[in-house]
């Protein structure tokens, strides 16, 4: 593997490891918004969606980590 596909590599495992960030945060910020909602059921739904958004996290990761692995 030439040092520009290594570098490739590490560049989309990067970017989904901000893909996961971004999962991360948006699934706080549904947990968040189960604690006060705004009608009655929205703290069920809020947390069923919540853990979607952390499933997709944890995908994300495995995939960078996948990616990553490929490099060494």
């Amino acid at each position: 593997m030439t040092e520009q596909e290594k570098a490739e590599l590490r560049l989309k495992a990067a970017n989904l490891r901000i893909l996961a960030a971004s999962q991360t945060a948006n699934a706080s910020a549904h947990r968040r918004q189960a604690e006060h909602p705004a009608y009655s059921g929205q703290e069920d739904i809020c947390y069923r969606k919540a853990d979607t958004i952390d499933a997709f996290a944890a995908r994300s990761i495995a995939q960078a980590e996948l990616l990553e692995a490929r490099i060494l």
